[in-house]
């Protein structure tokens, strides 16, 4: 179905008419809106440190469940047909005339539980990928979202490449591994059908068999621990790499100006170097794990067969039937459930990342105030280290109450470095409507903190801020988004002539026009 579309993109430029109209229950708006009323009413009912997996299950949860049972019904077809082929395999045994009579109902009995199985697993496989894709979509729009109501010294200790790690490493966990979620609790039901019926068959010698594969469990757990301490180990590297090419790229004018280049390419290849090497060793890990999943399988069959056969021999049925139990053992023990419990801890992992960036500190809207027509700052003192004010406050108020101060107490706030340094203090101004004030200081003098304080992006720790409306910005570096000038322009708007060519003429553009970057 892609097909069309490429060769549309291949003539010329896609437009949102050429691609297909998404379900409704899909779109990233209804998704996020279901996902953020109930991410804000834990806000506002969680007495202690709300959620977000509380959220994610009140939006999810029965969906999630109702495909998680449809898995267990399918998984369970695969215990039974091992009883079927054992029953056809011994219809051709000559003093077997009962199963002779039924061979055909059960081989035509073996092809419907074929057929039941794929109408019932891939339907729930593919339910919880779309499971999971709709938890990325409306995780992906929430954090938008946060990111938008921000404050700036926040955002200032957030870099672009854990923004990116964040919205791309943690959230493809979702569509990747959730359909494997359920084998936490579907394995240890089927591993106890398995043994039953195991049981059955070569009564106490299955357990030898069983024996193996949870042996095979704790080395493949181990091998798991040191897998996850590589890709954590390269997991850091990669966020390393990120935040310093993107630090490079934001100032490329002083590393060309100083040529810096080739130190900062140094850089960037030692880090890429470790990286590599913690990603060559987690792929050795992970293969030799491989590995060991696919020789075990003949030792699992061997060590359930073998006491029984010495005892009291075994017949053709009897192999044929155990090696298909342990082949569905085998794929339970050493796959599906160490895979469903990695599933779980990364999800929850990455549910908690995002959880706590959801928790960081929010733009706080300054208030109107109907007593002033201007702009009033009555004697404002403001931090830019996060709660460093409310410590400093604090302390200030215990040192004055205190009766017998602490030698040690006085000691670290005499010496603590932004006890007197606050980026602003005791600052005392008034802006009327209509009147021009122009800032003037020597770098880091504070004119920035002043303007982001009179926005409300600092917020202050002492004094108040009084303004009688809205308040209009112009930062002295402008932003662009890639793209045409037309889009830069509209920003997602509706086409507007008049404004548009009021743009162009306000800034000068009309001289270009012609040069056909504006379409």
């Amino acid at each position: 179905w892609t097909n069309p579309v490429l060769k549309k993109g291949y003539r010329r430029r896609l437009e949102l008419s050429d691609i297909y109209q998404i379900p409704s229950a899909d779109s990233a708006d209804n998704l996020s809106e279901k996902l953020e009323r109930e991410w804000d009413r834990e806000l506002a009912t969680s007495e202690k440190k709300p959620k977000l997996i509380n959220a994610l299950r009140r939006c999810f949860f029965w969906k999630f469940m109702f495909y998680g049972i449809i898995l267990y019904l399918g998984e369970v077809t695969k215990s039974v047909q091992p009883l079927l082929l054992g029953r056809i395999i011994a219809s051709y045994d000559p003093d077997n005339s009962d199963e002779r009579s039924i061979a055909y109902y059960l081989g035509i009995g073996l092809c419907l539980l074929f057929f039941v199985r794929t109408l019932l697993i891939h339907p729930a496989v593919f339910g919880l990928h779309h499971i999971g894709m709709q938890m990325r979509i409306a995780m992906f729009s929430l954090i938008y979202k946060k990111i938008l109501k921000l404050s700036s010294r926040v955002l200032d200790k957030i870099s672009t490449g854990q923004l990116v790690s964040l919205l791309s490493n943690n959230l493809n966990k979702f569509d990747e591994g959730l359909a494997l979620a359920h084998f936490v609790w579907i394995a240890p039901l089927q591993v106890a059908l398995l043994m039953g019926l195991l049981w059955d068959m070569l009564e106490a010698s299955a357990f030898s068999g069983l024996a193996f594969l949870i042996v095979m469990v704790l080395f493949q757990a181990w091998l798991g621990q040191m897998m996850m301490k590589y890709r954590n180990k390269r997991a850091g590297k990669i966020n390393e790499r990120l935040v310093i090419t993107s630090e490079i790229i934001e100032n490329i004018q002083s590393v060309k100006a100083y040529c810096w280049e080739d130190a900062m390419e140094k850089m960037i290849e030692n880090i890429r170097e470790t990286e590599l090497k913690l990603t060559q060793k987690a792929a050795y890990v992970r293969y030799f794990n491989s590995s060991a999943f696919f020789f075990s399988g003949f030792f699992v069959v061997f060590l359930a067969v073998l006491p029984y056969a010495v005892i009291k021999g075994i017949t053709l049925r009897k192999i044929f039937t155990t090696i298909s139990f342990c082949i569905v053992l085998r794929m339970t023990v050493t796959r599906q459930f160490p895979g469903s419990v990695q599933t779980w801890y990364d999800s929850i992992g990455a549910i908690n990342k995002i959880q706590d960036f959801l928790l960081k500190k929010e733009y706080k809207a300054l208030e109107y105030n109907l007593t002033t027509t201007g702009v009033e700052l009555d004697k404002v003192t403001a931090f830019w280290d996060e709660g460093i004010g409310e410590l400093f406050v604090k302390a200030k108020q215990e040192n004055n109450t205190s009766k017998a101060p602490s030698t040690d107490s006085n000691l670290f706030f005499s010496n603590f470095p932004l006890h007197a340094s606050p980026v602003l203090q005791d600052i005392n101004f008034k802006i009327e409507k209509g009147q021009l004030l122009a800032v003037s200081g020597s770098t880091g003098a504070g004119k920035t903190s002043l303007l982001m304080l009179i926005m409300g992006e600092l917020e202050p720790s002492q004094g108040k801020i009084k303004h009688s409306g809205r308040i209009s910005f112009s930062p002295q570096v402008s932003w662009i988004m890639p793209g045409t000038i037309k889009e830069n322009i509209i920003f997602g708007l509706s086409y507007d002539e008049y404004r548009y060519r009021s743009v162009i003429k306000a800034c000068q553009l009309e001289e270009v026009s012609h040069l056909g970057l504006f379409r």
